[in-house]
């Protein structure tokens, strides 16, 4: 299959093939609202990788960490958040494609203990698979391994890097020392994309961003519905959202479409169960990318929905001051520091952690809550007793296992399986009575 006219690597037809055959699934399902948006915005940015291949740019390489406003605010320069790609190989392409990138990585030299999302990054991009940067820009966060995959890339590419620093706490202070460094980022990125940054664009981006929030604090809200008026796999989706569409009329598009297809089912008296929902619970933690089809046998098998988990939760936090430029870079800094997923959680003292899970079983009334705990999330599993000890304390059935969320051969979907079963079986079932 051509994209855009040329023929392209195998992986990225992959990709496109996917897609295309999941547009038009979503397509001819009148009920399938807010996936099809999903899949759209991924055509998109597959277009976009092509694009860029064939020379469009200069490019800005970022990591998962970084709300990309800032860069949108370069005049005709364009941002590439690179761990979408390995993430979407998985979600609609061939997940084996990903461990050869993970593999690939390990054998370059990056150590195994590094997240599985930074290794199949680099791996693709050992593989030629992603256009040339111009520069790199990134955040140190969300997790200790971003610092050892994006000198990597600056290593490989050799192109220029620019890190943000974030800071251990989330006072007043340290956001303001986070908005300084965004300032101080500018006339670097000025000068690798030879591109001059423009105040109109770069409110242009955080407004797009903000209609972006609005629509999903309305999604988050919907969700606690009972019954839940969408399907469980939604909600870890956010995640790439947010990364390659934060201040963009796609963006804006797909979180209107999942608050649309949510307000819609509950008028409507429709839920996400075939079957009626029976188990509610919240996911905290890593999703299940590497076989999005879990979740599906999650609602089948046990009539259970995933009403929110980390990926998915939205804080009120990400909405930003569009006054001046100052109180923007404040803004995308406090967004950055506060709201994101596991920067939000996992920088600073281990409370915001432990009461984000609390406020998540409450508010979503959830019967259950499980931790998919990632092989390489040292923070999570560093973690895991005070959220065993949370969770005891308020009552909550805590189901915890140890997986890879890209690398499937570590822990098989079928063990997964059979340890949902035994705990749903055993603990939750006689709980409810």
């Amino acid at each position: 299959m051509a994209i855009l006219g040329k023929e392209r690597s195998d992986d990225l037809e992959m990709i496109y093939e996917g897609i295309s055959g999941l547009l038009a699934l979503y397509e001819s399902d009148p009920d399938s609202r807010g996936m099809l948006s999903f899949m759209k915005a991924f055509t998109s940015y597959t277009e976009k990788i092509c694009r860029l291949l064939d020379g469009d740019g200069p490019v800005v390489w970022h990591n998962t960490g970084v709300s990309p406003e800032l860069i949108l605010g370069l005049e005709n320069a364009v941002d590439l958040p690179i761990e979408s790609y390995p993430i979407l190989q998985n979600l609609v392409g061939d997940p084996d494609r990903t461990c050869e990138y993970i593999d690939r990585a390990e054998a370059h030299g990056i150590p195994a203990e590094v997240c599985s999302v930074d290794k199949s990054t680099l791996g693709s991009a050992l593989k030629g698979l992603l256009p040339k940067p111009a520069c790199l820009f990134s955040v140190s966060s969300p997790c200790d391994s971003q610092l050892v995959a994006m000198p990597a890339l600056r290593e490989f590419t050799g192109t220029p890097l620019y890190m943000v620093d974030i800071p251990y706490l989330y006072g007043k202070r340290e956001i303001q020392y986070v908005a300084r460094q965004f300032k101080d980022a500018i006339p670097f990125l000025e000068k690798h994309t030879g591109r001059k940054w423009r105040p109109e664009l770069f409110r242009a981006a955080c407004e797009k961003s903000n209609r972006m929030s609005e629509h999903i604090l309305e999604w988050n809200e919907l969700r606690k519905h009972v019954p839940c008026p969408q399907v469980s796999k939604v909600v870890n989706l956010m995640v790439p959202l947010f990364i390659a569409f934060a201040g963009t009329d796609t963006g804006v598009f797909v979180a209107e479409q999942l608050a649309l297809e949510a307000r819609e089912r509950i008028q409507k008296g429709e839920w996400a169960v075939p079957g009626g929902e029976k188990i509610r619970s919240i996911w905290y933690q890593n999703p299940m990318w590497f076989d999005l089809q879990f979740y599906d046998w999650l609602e089948s098998e046990f009539q259970m929905v995933v009403t929110m988990d980390v990926f998915g939760y939205h804080a009120p936090e990400g909405i930003m001051d569009l006054t001046s430029v100052d109180t923007m870079l404040e803004g995308m800094a406090k967004r950055i520091v506060t709201m994101a997923p596991m920067t939000r959680q996992f920088k600073g003292p281990i409370d915001i952690y432990l009461n984000d899970f609390a406020t998540l079983y409450q508010d979503f009334k959830a019967d259950m809550a499980v931790y998919a705990g990632h092989v390489g999330c040292k923070q999570g599993w560093g973690g895991i007793g005070f959220l065993k000890e949370k969770a005891k304390e308020l009552g909550i059935p805590l189901l915890s296992f140890e997986f890879d969320f890209l690398d499937r051969r570590v822990t098989p979907i079928e063990t997964i399986q059979e340890e949902f079963g035994r705990f749903i079986n055993n603990v939750i079932i006689p709980r409810m009575g």
